[in-house]
């Protein structure tokens, strides 16, 4: 992907600083790094002991406030289109919250749109995989940040992904749809 190629440039030329312990994103964000199976984890006990629609609008809150944050950290701002999107995205890939592939993506100025990706090589879903197999409602959370996403850059409206498949059901990799 060429945007990773970009990304990892970035991090040699200091986009990424480390700092007193603190990893962040042109001075301005902080990041932190924990295992991806604890992440899992974490999610999974709370989908747990709150449900599933509970973990994907806790994904949609958060989303929302990270895409925000990293748009600002990199100067560009809300509903800047594609050029922001896949800078995200290719920070996204960077950090370890898988790689985005567009499989359709058909989307009109007034926000309707009609949208499929395919999510690979995803560390924390893949140790949901091992940890919880078919159990596992971690895609959840990242349904709802990566559709809070998709509203923020590129200014759509009533992104909701549901999932056609799943890695922790056995599929090759994680497939949401948005249609509206």
């Amino acid at each position: 992907m060429v945007l990773s190629t970009i990304l990892k440039k970035m991090l040699i030329a200091r986009a990424f600083t480390n700092e007193k312990g603190r990893i962040r994103l042109y001075n301005k964000m902080d990041w932190s790094l924990i295992p991806s199976w604890v992440f899992g984890d974490l999610l999974q006990k709370l989908g747990e002991l709150k449900g599933e629609k509970y973990l994907y609008d806790l994904g949609y809150d958060q989303g929302n406030k990270i895409a925000l944050e990293m748009l600002n950290s990199m100067g560009m701002k809300p509903r800047s289109g594609w050029i922001a999107q896949n800078a995200v995205i290719a920070t996204l890939d960077f950090i370890g919250f898988g790689m985005l592939k567009f499989m359709k993506n058909d989307v009109k100025s007034d926000g309707h749109h009609h949208i499929i990706l395919h999510v690979i090589d995803h560390p924390v879903t893949d140790q949901a995989r091992k940890m919880f197999g078919e159990k596992s409602m971690v895609c959840s959370w990242f349904r709802g940040v990566y559709a809070a996403h998709g509203e923020t850059e590129l200014g759509l409206k009533n992104v909701v992904f549901k999932e056609n498949k799943c890695v922790c059901k056995g599929d090759p990799y994680c497939e949401w749809e948005s249609k509206w």
